[in-house]
């Protein structure tokens, strides 16, 4: 048996398997798209969500979640890569966080202004509050909402090139340094 072939066969599927075209089409077209129509949200729910992730990453000194497209990229790894059973749970869940969301501030979701979001994600995404047995669910949604919008903020590619550390090409390992003395304190992109 060819050694060399044999490794070259694993690495190659390795890196099939982790950064399938589909991934890589989601990352280009989410990033030249001007006139986004969504894949996986319905119109209104594709609002709400990009409201949501604007909060939870919002535009500071670096771009926030709608100027880097996470809703957009959001939308379209859930339609591309979770499987019906996921989507249908994540929907489910979906709907339970508008139904607790209108409960908690006594409007109907089309008419909750920002800060009105905001401090429902607060009550439900502090620890040190109490959430119903009723709010459990849309405790989860929240959860993992933030969990979908950090990941898809990790993984742009403004964010990857110009706030985290970069290297294009990496260079020589260097075992146990200082973070600080290697990248000024900031985590590398991937």
């Amino acid at each position: 048996m060819d050694r060399r072939k044999a490794l070259q066969n694993i690495g190659t599927g390795i890196g099939a398997i982790s950064l399938t075209p589909s991934v890589v089409s989601l990352f280009q077209s989410c990033q030249s798209s001007s006139n986004y129509s969504p894949v996986y949200f319905n119109i209104s729910d594709f609002e709400k969500i990009s409201q949501l992730m604007e909060l939870i990453i919002p535009s500071t000194d670096i771009p926030g979640a709608i100027e880097l497209k996470l809703p957009e990229f959001t939308d379209s790894y859930i339609a591309a890569v979770w499987d019906s059973k996921r989507q249908d749970n994540f929907s489910s869940k979906l709907q339970s966080f508008l139904t607790v969301s209108s409960e908690i501030s006594g409007k109907n979701v089309d008419q909750m202004s920002i800060s009105d979001w905001d401090a429902i994600l607060a009550k439900l995404l502090k620890p040190e509050n109490e959430i119903l047995e009723g709010e459990k669910e849309a405790e989860s949604f929240a959860k993992e909402l933030r969990s979908l919008t950090i990941n898809a903020f990790k993984t742009n590619e403004f964010i990857c090139e110009n706030v985290l550390a970069y290297a294009p090409v990496p260079g020589e390992q260097k075992g146990c340094v200082d973070l600080m003395e290697t990248t000024g304190g900031k985590a590398w992109s991937l």
